[in-house]
């Protein structure tokens, strides 16, 4: 503000000095070196100190108003850039939250659920071992049909301990089926080096008839 009258008081002082001065043909009497007398001013009208405040307080007021503009005009230009910050940064936080959000329900899908107990039970049931027909394993009396692979003479020993147990148990002894899975295994273990020589389909129906035994024995035991 104190620019601004500042100015003002300059430009005034101007106009008023400049009102002042005559040219050669003026009408004030006034002697000017080099012209003489004269009346008329150097812009070819006639000039009073009136009419000079008056252009000078014309040139004030411009100037006034030309600063306004132009701080009106700055002032838009900041709120504008403000705004389009503002704008930037509520986009920029959108942005943010929403991938954040596609992320997590992104491995939501991919995390494994949790199988609920009937999910366990079947799931059990189709990955349990076949059950034996009555003519492969007949539990009142606990005869046992071996296959071919099973029949030969490296087996006998694990033949015999497993038609042993299944025949307690047959009898009404109270056999432990842990003691069944036990000699099962020792079968298998004995059978896996037989994977060499076997043909695959001889293998494998051997390996899933020892597999079911120890399966129906977990079957008689509830």
């Amino acid at each position: 503000m104190r620019y601004h009258i500042a100015a003002a008081v300059v430009v005034l002082i101007a106009s008023l000095v400049w009102a002042q001065e005559y040219v050669p043909g003026g009408s004030s009497g006034t002697y000017i070196p080099g012209y003489g007398f004269g009346g008329g001013s150097i812009y070819g009208h006639a000039s009073t100190e009136a009419e000079g405040a008056q252009r000078g307080f014309a040139d004030v007021v411009r100037s006034a108003g030309a600063a306004n503009l132009m701080n009106s005009e700055a002032a838009k230009n900041y709120e504008d850039a403000r705004r389009k910050y503002i704008e930037n940064r509520l986009e920029a936080t959108e942005t943010f939250f929403e991938m954040r959000r596609v992320n997590a329900e992104s491995r939501a899908v991919k995390r494994p659920r949790p199988l609920s107990t009937e999910q366990y039970v079947r799931l059990a049931r189709q990955q349990a071992p076949a059950r034996l027909s009555v003519s492969q394993f007949d539990p009142l009396s606990g005869t046992i049909n071996w296959p071919a692979v099973l029949r030969r003479e490296q087996f006998s020993t694990d033949r015999q301990a497993i038609e042993a147990l299944f025949k307690e148990r047959a009898s009404g002894v109270d056999t432990n089926s842990a003691e069944i899975d036990a000699a099962c295994r020792a079968m298998l273990d004995r059978l896996r080096p037989e994977a060499q020589t076997l043909n695959a389909n001889d293998f494998i129906q051997a390996r899933r008839f020892v597999e079911s035994l120890a399966h129906e024995a977990r079957l008689l035991r509830g």
